[in-house]
């Protein structure tokens, strides 16, 4: 299914571009993922949400 709303993560606005045409800013598909009890890649998934917030902090930190 293609997911045509969008959410823009710095003016929190809803838009159908690719960037957001108010602030020229990143943004996302706000629609979580399908869940499945059977979901072959959640360990991955998770660990590399892991990997991402722990890059973030490092970034923020300094």
């Amino acid at each position: 299914m293609v997911w045509l709303l969008r959410y823009c993560k710095r003016c929190d606005r809803y838009t159908l571009k690719q960037v957001c045409p108010i602030c020229d800013g990143p943004v996302k598909i706000p629609h979580p993922a399908k869940f499945s009890l059977d979901d072959k890649y959640g360990k991955y998934k998770l660990l590399m949400r892991r990997v991402l917030k722990k890059d973030e902090e490092e970034s923020e930190i300094g």
